[in-house]
């Protein structure tokens, strides 16, 4: 079951950043929600989903919308296995791990990018980069986070009965 709801996310996911984001940009930056679900499903699920998850929509957005193939993959899939690993030991209740983590991750995720790109002899402007879209993808995405987390908080975490005094 868990398998399946993993791919309706990733379905979802894809409709969602390749139809219907692009038009909700702030200054032409779009916000990188598959980030988020790679974030949110390593702190729930841990990092063997985690990395699975991030392999998988790596591969997909670099068929469909990268000039290279593999780079967003193995990016994703490295972002999702370390924060599964950590994952077991942060508080899940804290509103703020996912914030961190999103922020985090985004330098992260800008950062390889930037790299893998420079190698590959894509020109990137580092500076114009940093200042236009880093900063404005940090603030989008610690927004999101939010409610990204508390949904997957919904989708994936048993409840846990108590028994005795409250």
């Amino acid at each position: 079951m868990t398998v399946l709801i993993m791919i309706l996310i990733i379905l979802l996911n894809f409709f969602l950043q390749s139809a219907i984001l692009p038009y909700i940009n702030i200054l032409g930056v779009v916000p990188n929600t598959a980030l988020l679900i790679v974030i949110s499903i390593a702190l729930f699920k841990g990092r063997y989903y985690g990395g699975f998850i991030g392999l998988t929509i790596g591969l997909l957005q670099d068929i469909v919308f990268s000039p290279t193939i593999g780079v967003n993959a193995f990016i994703y899939f490295f972002i999702g296995y370390l924060i599964g690993s950590v994952g077991n030991k942060l508080t899940k209740e804290n509103i703020f791990i996912p914030i961190l983590l999103s922020t985090l991750c985004t330098i992260l995720y800008n950062f390889s990018y930037y790299v893998f790109m420079f190698f590959l002899s894509q020109n990137i402007p580092f500076l114009s980069f940093a200042k236009d879209v880093l900063i404005i993808e940090i603030i989008y995405s610690g927004i999101l986070s939010i409610p990204i987390y508390k949904v997957f908080s919904k989708i994936f975490v048993v409840p846990k009965i108590r028994f005795g005094n409250r």
